[in-house]
């Protein structure tokens, strides 16, 4: 009895051990949004978006920074003079000549997070908001990586990752009132009519 209890307080320990790891794990979520607010579904090129990202972490990141990627680059027209970046309830615009969030040839697109404080300590929040426009078609992905660069380290370390993908299609207005055209530029209602009045002229005089 007293090896079953004693296991159970390891299993319970262990659960325990693992939850507080979870808990602990620092996560980002990103999405785009349209002019209302809403997250998009089905957009066309032209629409005006708004990319948002938002970083959290329970723990301490050295240097932390969000690298956005988007799939194909050419589904989004990114405006990263209009970035804005709100850390711990601290509003930031982007100024192009010190910038948070840049085009980085080697990674894409950087939310640089480490931009405030140098490292993010555990409990506040980073969120990111950069307007868009859709210039392309197709399913289009926006990914977002969360890393941090201790200074021990060669190389950035991945700690979160999350995607949103929407659809942009081909614009086809539809409208009820629209009467196709003759290439002479006479509607083809229009051009019934008057042929109608013809025959019934014609027929109205034979019949006289």
């Amino acid at each position: 009895m007293r090896k079953t209890a004693t296991v159970l307080l390891l299993i319970i320990s262990f659960s325990l051990i693992f939850a507080g790891a979870v808990a602990a794990t620092p996560e980002v979520e990103v999405q785009v949004d349209n002019e209302s607010g809403d997250p998009v579904t089905v957009t066309n090129p032209g629409d005006n978006v708004t990319i948002e990202a938002n970083a959290t972490t329970d723990e301490d990141l050295e240097d932390p920074a969000v690298v956005i990627t988007v799939d194909p680059e050419s589904g989004l027209t990114i405006d990263d003079e209009d970035a804005v970046m709100i850390y711990d309830g601290e509003l930031y615009e982007n100024d192009p000549t010190d910038p948070f969030f840049y085009w980085d040839d080697e990674f894409g697109w950087v939310w640089w997070i480490g931009y405030v404080y140098g490292d993010q300590l555990a409990g506040e929040d980073a969120q990111l908001y950069v307007s868009a426009t859709i210039s392309d078609v197709g399913n289009i992905t926006v990914l977002a990586d969360y890393y941090q660069w201790p200074e021990e380290s060669n190389l950035p370390i991945l700690e979160a990752t999350d995607d949103f993908t929407f659809l942009s299609t081909a614009a086809e207005p539809v409208n009820g009132e629209t009467v196709p055209m003759h290439n002479t530029g006479v509607p083809l209602a229009a051009a019934a009519l008057g042929l109608m009045s013809i025959v019934g002229g014609t027929i109205y005089g034979k019949l006289r």
